[in-house]
């Protein structure tokens, strides 16, 4: 569909993402805008949190 993108859950960034086969996941078809800002708030989250390689964190969804 014309301005969606493929999003999954875990993060693809995450050792649990699709992207490494990590186990089960999800995904779904969504505006590709709201993917990209995602995007960039995942990576500010990253970074702002000195998250790095392996590190472990949670998220809570609401």
């Amino acid at each position: 569909m014309p301005g969606q993108q493929c999003d999954e859950y875990p993060f693809a960034s995450t050792w649990q993402g699709a992207k490494s086969g990590g186990g089960d996941f999800s995904r779904r078809m969504i505006n590709g805008q709201q993917n990209e800002e995602g995007g960039k708030a995942l990576g500010r989250f990253y970074l702002y949190n000195r998250i790095i390689e392996k590190d472990k964190f949670l998220v809570w969804i609401k």
